[in-house]
């Protein structure tokens, strides 16, 4: 079943089009990851899905329903949780009262099932657990990542946008950022992954699509990416480039 599909897209930041006619989809139970050189689109189309883009014209849908033109909040209660680059944690708050944020927009939850559903993020993530007191600005990058993850999960999503999951990353730390990542899906969650590591975003993702200045340049599995002499080059060149 297609969860997301995104048609003839166009993106205005005042006058320059930044997304030229985009056309995507996304499988209910895949991880799709967009990629290509900075300014090739990529963030601007997650930013173009979860509403943060108000000069679009063409078609986002949610499991066939239009999102175009709707809040950002409205498109979180539909179902699409976005966990933006650069983590945006806020540093003055827990790392519980961080995460329990991503639950602002669900009506009627109980202060008893949220603190329930953040100790099974912590349960999820074990390595905050201990940090749950901790406030924001004391923690080190990869525990950041983890903590904005996790608050993205608490919108209970359908589709899970991450925008860049490694950047600033130890590689250990974005080894197991992605083993996350993987284990996202495994729990019934869609993800759809913008990632300037193109080696460890093909090593997850069911599709890839790669962008170039705003329009699609190719896409297919990871396998066929990888023997895409196109392709290579252009990693080769700068992929992996944010």
């Amino acid at each position: 079943m297609k969860l997301l599909e995104i048609g003839n897209l166009v993106a205005r930041y005042g006058a320059a089009d930044v997304l030229k006619g985009l056309t995507v989809d996304v499988d209910e139970g895949e991880i799709v990851t967009l990629l290509g050189s900075n300014g090739a689109g990529k963030s601007t189309t997650l930013r173009s899905i979860s509403g943060l883009v108000p000069n679009i014209t063409g078609t986002i849908k949610l499991a066939g329903q239009s999102i175009v033109g709707l809040k950002p909040e409205a498109i979180v209660r539909l179902g699409i949780s976005h966990v933006p680059e650069g983590r945006r944690v806020f540093p003055g708050l827990t790392v519980r009262e961080n995460i329990q944020l991503g639950a602002s927009n669900r009506k009627g939850v109980t202060r008893r099932a949220l603190e329930d559903e953040v100790d099974a993020m912590f349960d999820y993530f074990p390595d905050l657990k201990r940090l749950e007191h901790a406030l924001g600005w004391t923690l080190s990058g990869g525990q950041l990542q983890m903590v904005a993850v996790a608050r993205g999960l608490m919108a209970k999503p359908r589709l899970l946008l991450l925008d860049e999951p490694s950047l600033g990353l130890a590689p250990l730390v974005v080894q197991q950022v992605f083993r996350i990542i993987a284990d996202i899906r495994a729990r019934g969650t869609t993800v759809l992954l913008v990632e300037q590591n193109a080696h460890m975003a093909l090593s997850v993702a069911d599709r890839a699509y790669v962008l170039e200045t705003g329009r699609l340049l190719v896409s297919g599995k990871p396998d066929e990416l990888w023997n895409n002499p196109q392709v290579r080059a252009a990693y080769l060149g700068g992929l992996s480039a944010a």
